[in-house]
């Protein structure tokens, strides 16, 4: 076949010179490879050598210190009353004011004594409430606390029950122990601390709303609030807090509408604790502003 012009051998005549061809084209292949990995690496580098020699350990104090920012972009503070009343409407119980800053990251519980008397017409908290209606008694309170109260939640004694009972038991601390026997009702309760169920709680406000007066009844019935919040307030209930928001809103008289809500999800949050160590910062207090206002006023 030769004389054709086409010898299938031809191939095999010079080995050495296919090996030399095949070992350039594998180093042109390396140089390519190590070329693109090399610009890879760059990138992920944001194409700054300098970073190749970072520490491990800096690198994640920079991270910590993004989000130690974006956590603590809310502020401001925020005042809500919360008052009890029989289911007649007839006689108020309690009131508390629930001061939120998010600044400081705290709620603060403060007792209201209904004895406070309005010098223009001299009716108490507990009649302004009664006679007046609740929104009287923000006005009220407003003016006698230099503060905006922004909403208010108003609940019957039935509407303070079904509150619970929605939301579940609460551990609270008691001074003494407690053997309460009335024709209503019939309540017993250990010093130290006692896990009450809804219904004991409910049993608990009302002996302390007819064993106690003013100021004393409204600081003991905050306490009563603080556990609550303690109770609740946490990341697994936050999970499922419109469908909650959409039960206890039936319970009680309120200007917080489910806008008000949602536009205030983010803020509600931020609040509650990020880990198993930290705690709600919850507690009863007699400043209505924070110490850091009080500061800035100064």
């Amino acid at each position: 076949m030769a004389k054709y012009g086409l010898d299938l051998r031809q191939k095999n005549k010079d080995p050495k010179k296919r090996n030399i061809t095949l070992i350039c084209l594998f180093l042109c292949f390396v140089v390519v490879l190590g070329s693109v990995s090399t610009l890879l690496l760059w990138r992920s580098l944001d194409y700054d050598f300098n970073n190749i020699f970072v520490r491990g350990d800096v690198t994640t104090t920079k991270v910590v210190t993004t989000t130690d920012v974006a956590e603590n972009e809310y502020s401001g503070e925020y005042v809500f009353l919360v008052s009890v009343t029989s289911d007649d409407g007839k006689k108020a119980l309690f009131h508390n004011l629930i001061c939120v800053d998010l600044s400081e990251k705290t709620f603060r519980v403060v007792p209201i004594d209904g004895g406070i008397a309005d010098s223009d017409t001299g009716l108490t908290c507990d009649e302004l409430l009664v006679k007046n209606g609740v929104k009287s008694l923000v006005e009220f309170l407003s003016k006698h606390y230099s503060t905006d109260i922004n909403k208010y939640v108003l609940l019957t004694e039935s509407g303070y029950k079904s509150f619970f009972r929605a939301m579940g038991d609460i551990t609270i601390k008691v001074s003494e122990d407690i053997a309460y026997d009335t024709d209503d009702m019939f309540l017993e309760l250990k010093r130290g601390e006692n896990i009450l169920t809804p219904d004991k709680t409910y049993k608990y406000m009302k002996y302390l709303c007819e064993t106690r007066k003013g100021y004393d009844r409204a600081k003991a019935n905050a306490e009563i609030v603080v556990a609550a919040f303690n109770a609740y307030y946490t990341a697994d209930r936050f999970n499922s807090a419109d469908n909650t928001f959409s039960i206890i809103i039936d319970y009680c008289t309120t200007d917080i509408t489910v806008v008000d809500f949602t536009n205030a999800k983010d803020e509600l949050k931020y609040l509650i604790p990020k880990t198993s160590k930290e705690k709600l910062k919850v507690f009863v207090s007699d400043n209505i502003r924070s110490e850091l206002s009080t500061d800035e006023q100064n």
